[in-house]
Formats: structure tokens, C-alpha cells, sequence
């Protein structure tokens, strides 16, 4: 039975809910709202495009009601998708299959410190990973799809202790007692056209009593560039132009091992990781002065890291509560080398080095105790402590003299607990409320260099509401404070070696704060069209930008990441999912275009402007389709032109990128074996970044710009995966 809605109404829905956010931002954003009115206009003209191009049994204007959806195992699905959902497109493990599943954007979550706050979309049999350095992508990667029995989307109601703050979720069901594995072969081509390899493999397999896991990664990946650079006076005279030439090389590997078993009282699971990986990068740049002779600048970096994972993790059914505890301890090494020379008439007419050794260590034990009842109110609470160290020193070198640099030897220390209360109430079989309150106390303390001891506590509160239209039109409205985690880098000194600029560390930064509104619309109109637009305003407080820091090397400061003060924003994101059956067989167009406008003081010019390493506008359009007759498939992506802005003390750089495209073919001719030819920035990718420089700081006059033209060539790789 459908229950017919007309398009003037969801048209009113969503002016409704725009409306409502409008009235709570700022007066001077009013006039960009024309906007969203025009974008609500279009989005419900793309809707009736998406109805008629996709199934042709649609009745247009219609959408299901819940009385006609199959009854599903879990109260907040409103999809199921089983495994012969995937068949087609060849899966060979569950990020595969996620990334398949209709209007569904994947988030990986965050990596920062502590294990809370870095939740990401997806669960496995309705739980978190635990693993923590290996992401959330490796772990499903490390699940075959032999494995998997269905994938459930779950709209609101998930408890803090899994998803926090994620409104639409992926449950990966997988099945029980059964041993696989995958297995993939990459190739790459270096700039040097030899063949660079990448192997993975996984296994899934009972060991005893004991379901294991375990995998690799093993491999190479080489990137290259060319550019041609030209550097101007204040006059925008010429001074000299370069040509650059940039080879990279990355060699890596790395393991994961996970064990898990059931005892009477619960479940107790093990996760190791180990890795290492090394980065090299050697740059040539052939320098043509006017006034001068012709000179040879070489850069040569290196970068090696390690890190090694251990973890535990205890499940716990106490009656209609689960009692969930874990352990997690992390250690991660990294040494960075560079050495730079210039050359003159064939003599080396300046040499410098520079060197960073860090040792970060995270150790956590988090406690959460939720009710899994029938109850419409499920209450969970928590508790998570934290211990995270970074001991970091540097040494820079110019012509065989040591330069002074603040805070080149620290030790940064912090603790931190947080106390959290959560709830979920299934109000009706229409709407859900969540709330949320977490109380984060913390202490920083800094020790060499510039020595500080900073203590910390917020309350960091999130409400919102899940409206369920029908069993495929949602509105999720969200409210929230959040606040960032600091980088410990940059607490110390760092460098930028390819452009010359040193960073002081700064002991004195405190978090950014965010206060957050959204509205979303989610709405699945066929079994592989959906639309999904949100909106959303952020206020920042005490964020940060590159200001002078006070200097015991220097009387006039030197610039480094500070607190620099408050900024709006606001913006949107639209993913869309588009079948094309009508105009091609089995073929899929994915939308996601994103559109962000920033509002910030500058401090060091005086007026507003946008802030630093927020793209205005992101379009993505993703291209596919499946032969299944030919067992073959073929498709693109593209990505559109962008400019990027980053705002330094004396420097304002932008970077620019063209429109480019990726492209592939792959089939499944061959038994068990799915192979695929991949070509990245195959239209050529082609990047301008522009540095324009200031006298002492951007408030001081024009003194002169870099522009540098760069060149990514077509790059190629093949990949086969198999199972076993």
C-alpha cells in the first residue's frame, strides 16, 4: 500500500526545516539563504528526475509506508540488504560491500587521542572495532564478503558507547563459523616506469575455540610531479624562473591480528597491530636568474614510522544491560631526515640539514554500561581515561652552524578523563530523541622550551531528533558542542623544507570549540536511488591560524599555530544516488557535491575573510556500470576544479587543481578472480599554487610572489583479488 505524497509538500518540508535554521543564524548570513531557497527548488526538481530515470515500475509521487515493508530482525532498520544485493559488483570483502550500499557516505571517524570521540558510521554484528591505528576502513577490509550475511541501516538509536553522533549507521551482520580469506595483487607504475607491487591478504578462521583474524599489507607506492615555477619581485618584475622535477616513494608493511572467543559470562576479543612505513621524496630544481648565474637546488627528505597496537576488549550481558570494558595501549615512532644544497658553477654554495625524532605513546581503559532492553527508554553511561605522551626534539642546521629554535626539544604529557551520560527514547514508531551529556576534565602539561602546565574541563551536551516520514523519508534534526583535540606537533617546533619555512611550537594553545546545528534529509525512493541534503552552522571559538608567537631567539616573535579567535560557518551537503536504467542498463550516477561558507576576523589585516583549509565548494560525480552478462564493468569519477586558501603570518598561499577524471575497467571473466586496470588523473592533473608574500606580516606591503605550475601525469595501476 503507498501512501501517495505530493512534491509541494516535501518541497514544504524542507523549507520548513530550512527556515528553522535560518532563525538561528547569524543576520549577516540572511542574505545567502536566497540561495537555499533556489537549491530547495532545484533538489526537488533532481527528485522527479531521479524517480523517471530510475525504475520504471516507480508510481511517481509515491512513497512506501512502513505497512509495506518487509518486518526486519532490528527495530531502527529501515533497509536490509543481503548479500545477493552485491553479487554484481564482484565484492571481496565488506568495505567493498559498504561502499556499494545506496546513498550511504562512508566515515572512517576520527584518529584522534582517546577512543570516544572517534566513532565512525559503521559496526560489525552491532558493535564497534576496538582496533584503534588500523581505521575503520582496514578492519572491513579484513572481513571477506563470504562472510558477510546482510548489512542493516540503522536510522538513529545507536548508543554512545558504538556510533556516537552518527544518525544513519551500517550493521555488517556476518556469519558465524566460517573460514576465508582474500587475497589482492596491485601494481603501480613509478616515475620511472618500473612496476611497483602491493600485496594483501586475510584470513578469517576458527583457531580452537578462538575466531581469528589476521592480515597483511605489503607494498610500494610511487608518486611523481613535475613544475614549472616563476618568483616575482614587488614590482611583479622577474627574478627567476625553475623547473622542478619531484619523485616520492612510500614502502610499507603492515599486520593486524584479532582473536576473539565466547565464555560463559561474555566475549573476549584481542587486536594486535604492528607496521612500519617509509617515505622518501628527492626533488631537482633547475633555477634560471636574471641577474645571476645559473644555479641546481636539490631537496632530499625521508620520513620512517612505526607502530605497534595492543588491545582488550570485555562484553558483558548483566540481564537487559551490557557491560563493555577495554584496554588499549599504542606506541608510534617517526624520524624525519632532510638535507638541502644549493649549486653554483658547479660548487656547493650553501648546505642545510634538518632532523625530528617522536615518540608518541596513548594508553586507554573505557567503561560503558548501557541498557539493550525492549524499554522506548535505553539510558547508557560511561567512563574513559586517558594517557597520551609525546617526546619530540629537532636540530637544525645551516652551513655547519646549529640555528636556535623555541620549543626544538619537548615533552608533552596529558591526562584526561571523561564522564558521559546517554540516552535513546523511542517516543513513537515515528520519532526518536537522543541526548547526551559528557564532562571532560583534562590537564596538559609542557615540559623544555617554553614550559606550561594548563588544567581543562568542558561539558559538551548533543540533542537530536529522527523523524521517520515513512519507511524511506527521514529528517534527523541535531544540536551539539564539541570540542577539538589538540595536535601534540604542534606543541613543538616543526619545519616545511620545500618551502623554507620554519614553525615555532607553541605551549600555550588551548582546544577549539564548536557549537554545531543540523538538519537532514534522507530519503531512499528505489532499491538504489536515494537523496540525501544537509545543512548545517558551526561556531567556532578560539580557532586556530598561524600568528607571532613571543621569541627568546628573536625580539619580534616568530610565527607559529596559535589561538587566533572566533569564526562562523555554514554550508550543505547533497549526496544523491542516481539509477539510469532507462538510459543505460544497469548504470549508477553518485552525486556528492558539499558547499562551505567561512566567516572569520583576521587579527593581523583587520577585516574578515575565509579560514584557512576549508574548500567553498567540492563536487565529486561517480560513474558505473555493470554488465553482469559480459561479467564485466566499466566507469569514472570526477573531481571538480577547486581552489584552496591557507593564510600564514607573511603569506597568503592558494592552490588550485583542474577538473580531472579517473577511469576503469574491470571484469570477472575468470573464475574467483575479479581483475581491474585503474587510470588516475587521466585527463592529466594539473595544480597551480600561488604564494604571495608581505614585508613583515600580511598587513605590511606587497613584497613579491611565487607561482608554481605543477603536473601530475596519468598513473596507472592493475589490480586482481581473489578469495581462498
Amino acid at each position: 500500500m503507498f501512501q501517495v505524497v505530493n512534491f509541494e509538500t516535501i518541497r514544504n518540508i524542507l523549507e520548513d526545516y530550512l527556515k528553522a535554521i535560518i532563525g538561528i543564524l547569524d543576520a549577516s548570513q540572511l542574505s545567502k539563504m536566497n540561495f537555499m531557497s533556489f537549491m530547495v527548488s532545484k533538489l526537488t526538481k533532481c527528485i522527479r528526475i531521479c524517480i523517471v530515470l530510475s525504475v520504471p515500475s516507480f508510481s511517481f509521487g509515491a512513497v512506501a509506508t512502513s505497512s509495506d515493508s518487509p518486518k526486519q530482525d532490528m527495530v531502527q532498520t529501515n533497509s536490509n540488504y543481503p548479500v545477493s544485493f552485491f553479487a554484481q559488483y564482484q565484492p571481496q570483502n565488506a568495505m567493498d560491500m559498504v561502499q556499494r550500499l545506496p546513498g550511504f557516505t562512508f566515515d572512517g571517524g576520527d584518529n584522534a587521542r582517546g577512543f570516544g570521540g572517534n566513532a565512525g558510521n559503521v559496526l560489525i554484528d552491532g558493535a564497534r572495532p576496538t582496533s584503534k591505528s588500523g581505521g575503520l576502513r582496514g578492519y572491513l577490509k579484513r572481513i571477506p564478503a563470504a562472510q558477510i550475511e546482510r548489512i542493516e541501516i540503522l536510522r538513529g538509536g545507536v548508543g554512545a558507547g558504538e556510533a556516537s553522533g552518527q544518525s544513519i549507521v551500517a550493521n555488517v551482520i556476518k556469519r558465524q563459523d566460517v573460514t576465508s580469506g582474500t587475497w589482492a595483487l596491485k601494481f603501480r607504475q613509478a616515475p620511472n616506469g618500473s612496476i611497483k607491487p602491493n600485496l594483501e591478504a586475510a584470513i578469517n578462521t576458527k583457531v580452537g575455540q578462538w575466531n581469528s583474524v589476521f592480515d597483511i599489507d605489503v607494498g610500494q607506492g610511487p608518486n611523481s610531479r613535475t613544475a614549472q615555477i616563476t618568483e616575482l619581485d614587488a614590482n611583479d618584475d622577474l627574478i627567476e624562473t625553475s623547473n622542478e622535477r619531484q619523485a616520492q616513494l612510500g614502502r610499507f608493511a603492515f599486520s593486524n591480528a584479532q582473536l576473539d572467543r565466547k565464555f560463559d559470562t561474555g566475549k573476549l576479543t584481542l587486536n594486535g597491530r604492528v607496521g612500519v612505513d617509509t617515505w622518501s621524496s628527492d626533488i631537482a630544481r633547475d633555477i634560471y636568474t636574471v641577474d645571476e648565474p645559473d644555479a641546481l637546488w636539490v631537496l632530499n627528505e625521508r620520513n620512517t614510522f612505526k607502530t605497534t597496537e595492543l588491545g582488550v576488549d570485555w562484553v558483558e550481558k548483566l540481564g537487559q544491560w551490557k557491560w563493555h570494558s577495554l584496554a588499549i595501549a599504542q606506541v608510534e615512532n617517526r624520524e624525519y631526515r632532510n638535507n638541502s644544497f644549493d649549486v653554483e658553477a658547479d660548487e656547493v654554495s650553501s648546505q642545510s640539514s634538518y632532523s625530528q625524532n617522536k615518540r608518541q605513546q596513548e594508553y586507554i581503559i573505557r567503561n560503558t554500561f548501557g541498557y539493550t532492553g525492549t524499554s522506548k527508554f535505553k539510558p547508557e553511561y560511561g567512563i574513559e581515561f586517558a594517557n597520551n605522551i609525546l617526546d619530540a626534539d629537532s636540530e637544525s642546521i645551516e652551513d655547519g652552524l646549529v640555528q636556535e629554535q623555541d620549543n626544538s626539544n619537548v615533552t608533552v604529557e596529558e591526562l584526561r578523563a571523561e564522564i558521559f551520560a546517554s540516552v535513546v527514547y523511542n517516543y513513537s514508531n515515528s520519532l526518536t530523541l537522543e541526548g547526551g551529556l559528557t564532562a571532560e576534565f583534562s590537564q596538559i602539561k609542557v615540559s623544555g622550551g617554553n614550559a606550561n602546565k594548563q588544567n581543562f574541563d568542558f561539558l559538551k551536551p548533543r540533542m537530536a531528533a529522527i523523524y521517520k516520514y515513512s519507511d524511506t523519508l527521514n529528517l534527523t534534526f541535531e544540536a551539539q558542542h564539541t570540542v577539538s583535540q589538540l595536535n601534540f606537533n604542534d606543541f613543538a617546533a616543526s619545519t616545511s623544507a620545500e618551502d623554507e619555512r620554519d614553525v615555532s611550537g607553541n605551549s600555550e594553545l588551548v582546544p577549539e570549540q564548536v557549537s554545531k546545528i543540523s538538519a537532514v534529509l534522507d530519503w531512499s525512493f528505489s532499491e538504489k536511488g536515494s537523496v540525501k541534503f544537509d545543512i548545517y552552522h558551526h561556531w567556532h571559538n578560539d580557532i586556530l591560524e598561524e600568528i607571532i608567537l613571543p621569541s627568546e631567539s628573536d625580539e619580534q616573535g616568530t610565527p607559529g599555530l596559535g589561538n587566533a579567535g572566533d569564526s562562523t560557518m555554514w554550508g550543505f551537503n547533497t549526496n544523491i544516488s542516481l539509477p539510469i536504467d532507462k538510459v543505460l542498463e544497469n548504470g549508477l550516477i553518485e552525486i556528492d557535491y558539499r558547499y562551505r561558507d567561512t566567516k572569520f576576523f583576521d587579527p593581523i589585516v583587520g577585516r574578515h575573510r575565509i579560514t584557512s583549509y576549508y574548500l567553498p565548494h567540492n563536487l565529486r560525480v561517480k560513474f558505473r556500470q555493470d554488465i553482469t552478462q559480459m561479467k564485466l564493468a566499466w566507469g569514472g569519477e570526477y573531481y571538480n576544479h577547486f581552489i584552496d586558501s591557507a593564510f600564514y603570518v607573511n603569506e597568503h598561499t592558494t592552490y588550485e587543481g583542474n577538473d580531472r577524471v579517473r577511469l576503469f575497467i574491470e571484469t570477472t571473466y575468470f573464475s574467483d578472480l575479479k581483475i581491474q586496470l585503474e587510470v588516475g588523473n587521466a585527463n592529466t592533473g594539473e595544480f597551480v599554487r600561488t604564494r604571495v608574500f608581505y614585508d613583515d606580516d600580511r598587513g605590511d606591503a606587497y613584497d613579491g610572489r611565487q607561482v608554481s605550475k605543477r603536473r601530475h601525469k596519468p598513473n596507472f595501476k592493475l589490480s586482481i583479488w581473489g578469495t581462498f
